[in-house]
């Protein structure tokens, strides 16, 4: 058996700005809202949070830089053994925006795990464009 991790990428479209998509993402607090499958609960500390998993709490938090659509999901045990997941976002020229997650896993990812990113994507762009048409 191979000890090289299972790297998958899943992305969606969403019709706002990166900007928009950034601070969604970025905001720990819209987590359980999007992140439905992952996070159970969600209770935010310095640098972070402590999410609820199904498979017990982890540390969650993220790093990044708004101008260029660079957001890094950090998650583990704790805060210093956290691993990280890069994620991006990127201006489409039709004024929508791809969000484009690398997902690596160390261990086999649970069966399902396609479609629970498919879930979550796809509720993360309801929250955006949902945030979007409030604001305007």
């Amino acid at each position: 058996m191979s000890d090289l991790p299972t790297i998958r990428s899943y992305h969606v479209t969403v019709d706002a700005t990166p900007e928009a998509v950034f601070d969604a993402v970025v905001d720990l607090r819209n987590l359980p809202t999007w992140a439905f499958h992952f996070c159970k609960d969600i209770r935010l500390v310095s640098g972070g949070a402590i999410v609820t998993t199904p498979s017990g709490e982890v540390y969650f938090g993220v790093t990044g830089d708004r101008d260029f659509g660079l957001i890094d999901w950090w998650s583990g045990p704790t805060m210093e053994t956290a691993e990280r997941w890069p994620t991006r976002v990127v201006p489409l020229t039709d004024g929508r925006s791809l969000y484009q997650v690398t997902a690596i896993f160390k261990a086999p990812p649970p069966p399902a795990v396609d479609q629970w990113f498919a879930d979550e994507l796809n509720a993360l762009k309801q929250l955006v464009e949902e945030q979007i048409s409030v604001a305007a």
